[in-house]
Parts: structure tokens; sequence; C-alpha cells
């Protein structure tokens, strides 16, 4: 799948400082940060490596890349010395994987939606610690299973249900178009197979979900995020997060993001009036004294979407190099 460059794309930055955010407040549980190994997909610029260094320099961090020419591009890019590359597919360093009794911190980011991503998922289910977080994003683009005139494509829905049988909620399910929705299903699949791979009667482990956000950035995407605990100890978990804005512990609908694009004058004028807790989106129409989209609904729902995620929303510039 064709993206706009990882650095550029906004919902995703405000997502990936979301999880940054969520990844602070392990210490919650207790230990430290040190304790713990970051694996993930960095891409040929590294940048969320390059990101968690900026905040988490006690991290370690490994980024696995099958790609040869990404991999000689990641080594151009190297940000730091405690990164090491592994020129290794998701798939192979996950049945490879041991953690040694290690904590970890796992971001499997997918570009495409099929089984495989949700098979590796339940693998690694069943071999990190405790206290150990997975993050989880996949494609979902409901307009795959739809055509122009808003009719279903039958044989891409038959070949969804026949791939995905075994993980969905019912299975003569159709994709729906909403994109909410479809972000709901998605989640729904991982749950099924979180519990495939945790059954209650084996084991005392459990994936307790934290977050789950889905957005457009080019194409839908859907992501969550949840950690490893033990089902006793569920309520500290749910302790660590339970005054987090986007906390999400019993697999309710994911969270929208959807920035409006505001100039840095816009910006730093609404930010005046933030955070405020009630009626974001009417508060900061009023103050800026125009509307930024179709009508007064939407341009508070643009807003209210600017205050959730404000603080994680970057700021591009443009420079020379």
């Amino acid at each position: 799948m064709k993206s706009p460059a990882y650095h550029l794309r906004p919902n995703k930055a405000a997502e990936r400082f979301a999880f940054i955010e969520a990844i602070k407040r392990l210490t919650k549980l207790g230990g430290n940060l040190e304790e713990y190994t970051y694996y993930g997909l960095g891409g040929p610029y590294l940048e969320d490596c390059r990101l968690f260094y900026e905040f988490y320099p006690e991290i370690s961090m490994v980024s696995i890349e099958e790609n040869e020419e990404v991999f000689k591009r990641q080594q151009f890019h190297l940000p730091c010395g405690n990164l090491h590359l592994e020129p290794k597919d998701m798939k192979s360093f996950i049945t490879q994987y041991e953690p040694n009794d290690k904590k970890s911190i796992f971001w499997l980011d997918y570009t495409r939606l099929e089984y495989g991503c949700f098979d590796e998922f339940k693998v690694l289910l069943g071999k990190i610690t405790e206290k150990s977080m997975i993050k989880v994003t996949v494609r979902a683009e409901s307009d795959d299973f739809w055509d122009e005139y808003k009719n279903p494509r039958s044989e891409k829905i038959e070949m969804f249900q026949r791939e995905f049988m075994t993980i969905l909620p019912d299975p003569s399910i159709i994709p729906p178009r909403d994109s909410r929705e479809f972000a709901n299903l998605l989640q729904k699949m991982l749950q099924i197979a979180a519990q495939q791979a945790l059954p209650a009667e084996a084991t005392s482990l459990v994936f307790q979900p934290v977050s789950s956000f889905y957005y457009t950035d080019g194409k839908g995407m859907f992501t969550l995020t949840g950690i490893m605990c033990k089902r006793s100890n569920k309520w500290r978990v749910v302790k660590a997060f339970k005054d987090w804005e986007f906390a999400n512990f019993k697999w309710e609908k994911p969270t929208r993001i959807e920035i409006p694009i505001l100039s840095t004058k816009e910006r730093l004028h609404v930010q005046r009036h933030l955070p405020c807790k009630t009626s974001r989106g009417a508060i900061l129409r009023a103050e800026l004294g125009y509307l930024i989209d179709e009508d007064i609904p939407t341009t508070e729902d643009a807003l209210e979407q600017y205050a959730a995620f404000h603080r994680y929303f970057p700021y591009f510039l443009r420079g020379t190099p």
C-alpha cells in the first residue's frame, strides 16, 4: 500500500504520540522502562525509533525489516547506538523470539489486512511476559469491500469470510461500510484472537486492552494497544490508565482520529483556551469566530478533534537542508 511518508501523516503522527503516552504509564505497573525492549517495523526513516529514543533513551530497540534496500536505508538513518537492525520478516522473527523473562513492547504495524497479521499476534501472545505491551495496526479500508455505487462486492466479501472465519464474531458477517463500525469489527476479531491464544482455562495471563483508534491518512487504519497481565491483576492496569482520556478497557468502540488542518496562527490562538472539559468544539469555534468546515456541526466536530489530540499533533515546518 502506497502511503505518504511516515513522518508526514498527521493522524498517524498523533496516534504515535498517544502510544508514547501509553508507554510512559507502564512505569505505574512497577519497574523501570530500562527493563523493556521495543520491537517494531521502523520503515526506511526509523521514525518511531528516533521518537522513542528522544522520549525514552533507556529503552533498547530492535527494528525488523525484510526488504534489503529498505534495510540499507535504515543503516544510513540509524539514529542511536541502542537500536539493533534485524534483517528479517516479522513472522520469522516472532517464531524465533524468546523473551527470556524480559519485558517487551511490540508494535505490529501492518499496511495490509490478512489473516497472517492476526496469526502473528496470537503467536506473540503465547510468548511475551507479564507487563509487556503489544500494539497492532492493520488496514481498515471498508472501500475494499464496496463498489463506487455503495454496493457490496460479493467476491471480496466471500474471500473475507473464508480467510477470517475462525476469528469472526459471525461467519456470515458483511464488512460494514461505516469506518467506525468496520474498525470495531477488526477490534472484535483481535479480541477473539486474543481469547483463542490465551484461553481462561489454560493460562493465568490475559491481554488487557488500554486504547484503540481508527484514522485515515491516505487509507483507513485501525490500531489496538494492550498489556499482558494476570487476570487477577487487571485492576492494576486499569488504575494505571484510568485518568487517560483515550483509555479503553472493555473492548468498546475505537476512538476516531481526524485532526483538522489549521494554520500555525490558528493553532496558537485556540490553544490559549485549552484544556477545557466540555463543549470544546463550540468554545473553540466561538473563539475563532468563523467556520473551518462546511457548517457549524462539522466545524465543531473538527475542533473537538483538535482539542482532544492537540498535545499529540506535531508541527510540520519547511526548512532548508
